[in-house]
């Protein structure tokens, strides 16, 4: 069949249908003017698209009010589907990594647990899992929306925000155009009626069921001071939970579905709300997608991070699709559907999401090195001050990562405002099994911030071979003030590299003499930045001079295996 007889042969069966006139007519394309518009109604506009299809054209109508249908010939596109599937696998796949990143993250501060697998399997049945149930079921309303409209549902663009949440939403991806405006209003409305309900579910579960609600406990090391309810809940729940809490990680997933609901009801291009703005007013659907972005901007100014979905929504497009069926608009009822849209964009939103406050206390390690022999478990004692610049009473909690048993020692377990509380932490070293450099990090938190000292214990073993003044370990007693003589010996065949460690509070100052150089220190350190070479029974003289009273100055020479002499100095 010819294209011209195509053509005619679509007419001659869409003039058993519906009465028109033909206005122009080409071998590819026509305009039909239809004498009755009203009896083209959505029954008969379908039969006259399957007859269309079968012929290869598409049909669509004008504007709310016309009457014309236009016909034009379906063409041939390139096959793209396979390589837009691939992109829209590793937009997913970039997704569940970011949110597996965000969540395990906050899970990471939150808990303090350094368990990685563990981190990661309640990671993934606390947020990963309830962010995927939230978008299944945001994209499950939408397929129940395509499917009464006969239309084939196709893979979502998913969109991934690793510097914020893990995932800001889906987007419809599909070659089938929409027949109906009612069609395309359900595919808004449904993704954010299914969406916001599971989101609602998890994050009112985390906030009332499980552990963690509130201000903020002495146990919980949060990542943030505070994170802002969605409006919504800040107005309605106030008096039964608080605006700004510590949300436990379940809470935080339904937040953030709340979150991207949000963002997905604006009037923009192929979100949510631009399908649904798109439907009830395509003349005003630019111009609502243009004032989305100009909203959006004004929100970055206020927290840069939102900046992001601009960029997204200039990436999908500003312009929203178009449904075949047109000539009759939707009723007042289905109009009213954009009060629920704002309720969306509005009760959902959080202007500012995260709250950091500056940090309300600082603490001081009086000694950030320590050296413990391997095997005889020892304890260390660490010291730390206290100091409250807040406006309130402090009542400080502590953690040790990697996990270490200790026990904490104070006067008093509160510090006033304006002043230094004194807090000692006994660590139990007995888990260190093997020689070698150790680090751990003290971290104390008030509720409302952290802060962290990273620690360093060395595990060596008594040597036979290296000494300190012909003993081995040395323990020597002086005079603040006045030297302190200490001779090192190697008493071995050959020759051997050896370290010099000094394991000395932060804030003493001392001086090192070695033959004709004399070395000023704060603190502990390296002595000669670098290992030197001990001949046998070659001794090394060494003199020590403080300018403060001190216990336990410890002095290391060790081996490169980890073999040590160690002199313990007191200073009266």
């Amino acid at each position: 069949m010819g294209q011209e007889n195509e053509i005619k042969a679509f007419l001659r069966e869409a003039s058993s249908m519906i009465a028109f006139n033909e206005e122009e007519v080409g071998e590819d394309s026509a305009v039909l003017v239809l004498k009755n518009p009203s009896d083209l109604d959505v029954g008969k506009f379908r039969a006259l698209l399957d007859a269309a299809t079968r012929v290869g054209f598409d049909i669509f109508t004008g504007p709310d009010g016309s009457s014309r249908v236009y016909v034009s010939r379906k063409f041939a596109k390139p096959k793209t589907w396979s390589f837009s599937f691939k992109i829209k696998g590793a937009l997913a796949l970039a997704a569940i990594i970011s949110t597996y990143y965000v969540g395990y993250e906050y899970q990471l501060t939150y808990s303090s647990s350094s368990n990685i697998a563990f981190l990661l399997s309640y990671v993934t049945v606390f947020f990963v899992a309830p962010i995927a149930l939230i978008t299944i079921a945001r994209e499950a309303g939408r397929y129940l929306a395509m499917k009464t409209d006969g239309i084939h549902y196709s893979f979502p663009i998913i969109m991934p925000d690793p510097i914020g949440v893990g995932i800001i939403g889906s987007v419809i991806s599909q070659h089938q155009p929409f027949v109906t405006k009612k069609c395309m209003l359900k595919s808004g409305v449904y993704p954010l009626v299914f969406g916001y309900v599971v989101s609602t579910f998890f994050l009112l579960v985390g906030l009332f069921i499980l552990p963690g609600l509130s201000s903020y406990a002495p146990n919980v090391n949060t990542p943030i001071t505070k994170i802002s309810l969605p409006l919504i809940f800040s107005l309605t729940l106030f008096k039964l939970a608080p605006e700004s809490v510590a949300l436990n990680l379940l809470s935080y997933a339904g937040w953030v579905g709340i979150l991207m609901n949000s963002f997905n009801a604006l009037p923009l291009g192929y979100l949510d709300g631009g399908l649904i703005f798109s439907s009830i007013s395509p003349s005003y659907s630019k111009l609502l997608s243009y004032a989305s972005i100009v909203a959006l901007f004004a929100l970055s100014l206020v927290y840069a991070s939102w900046f992001i979905l601009i960029i997204f929504a200039l990436v999908i497009g500003l312009q929203g699709p178009s449904a075949l069926y047109s000539i009759h608009g939707l009723s007042r009822r289905n109009k009213a559907i954009i009060l629920l849209v704002l309720f969306f964009i509005i009760g959902g939103i959080v202007p500012v999401p995260f709250h950091i406050s500056p940090a309300n206390f600082a603490m001081t390690p009086y000694q950030t090195s320590y050296v413990v022999v391997n095997g005889t478990h020892s304890n260390i004692s660490v010291s730390v001050e206290i100091s409250d610049f807040s406006g309130s009473v402090l009542a400080p909690a502590f953690a040790v990562t990697p996990s270490i048993g200790f026990t904490i020692s104070t006067n008093s377990s509160s510090v006033d405002p304006g002043t230094t509380g004194q807090f000692t932490l006994l660590l139990d070293t007995g888990p260190i099994d093997t020689t070698g450099m150790y680090y751990y990090n003290i971290t104390a938190y008030s509720g409302t911030s952290t802060e962290k000292s990273e620690i360093t214990v060395l595990s060596v073993n008594e040597s036979t071979q290296i000494f300190f003044s012909n003993s081995n370990p040395l323990k020597i007693d002086g005079h603040n003030g006045d030297p302190v003589n200490i001779s090192f010996l190697y008493n071995s065949i050959g020759e051997k590299n050896i370290t010099l460690y000094s394991m000395a509070p932060t804030n003493f100052s001392y001086t090192v003499k070695l033959g004709n150089f004399t070395l000023q220190y704060t603190g502990p350190t390296e002595l000669l930045n670098r290992a030197f070479l001990a001949k046998s029974g070659t001794p090394l003289l060494l003199s020590f001079t403080a300018s403060t009273p001190i216990k336990n100055w410890e002095i290391v020479a060790m081996t490169a295996n980890y073999n040590a002499a160690i002199a313990s100095i007191t200073l009266t």
